[in-house]
């Protein structure tokens, strides 16, 4: 009877639906290369969202998971007021960004202060 109630179980877990990952993943690190202190949350999309200690000013990993989406890290905090003459993001950051576990290869490791994230229909 044990094994019965244990083949029924198995059975009833292979059947069982895989949960379909959110959009909007993604992993925030201190350091290059997903190191130092790191944190992967799910974000809303089309919703500014304010880095807080220790990510404000301080992101070397900025990397999105694989889901149709696209981030852009911006220099100023929600809301803010870009005075800068060079624009005031990084411009759009995907899963097929080169330098997302290094952003310190495009000067952008102490700057990002917020971000927004935006699906896409190609990538």
């Amino acid at each position: 009877m044990k094994s019965l109630t244990l083949l029924t179980a198995a059975a009833l877990a292979v059947a069982s639906p895989v949960a379909k990952r959110e959009t909007g993943g993604i992993l925030l690190c201190t350091g290059a290369n997903a190191t130092g202190t790191c944190n992967y949350a799910t974000y809303p999309l089309e919703t500014c969202i304010d880095l807080v200690a220790p990510f404000a000013n301080n992101t070397n990993t900025f990397a999105p998971d694989g889901e149709p989406f696209a981030c852009y890290p911006y220099l100023m905090p929600c809301g803010g007021l870009c005075t800068s003459p060079e624009g005031c993001t990084l411009g759009a950051v995907s899963f097929y960004y080169p330098h997302k576990f290094n952003l310190s290869d495009v000067g952008w490791a102490n700057w990002i202060q917020s971000f927004e994230c935006h699906p896409v229909t190609t990538m």
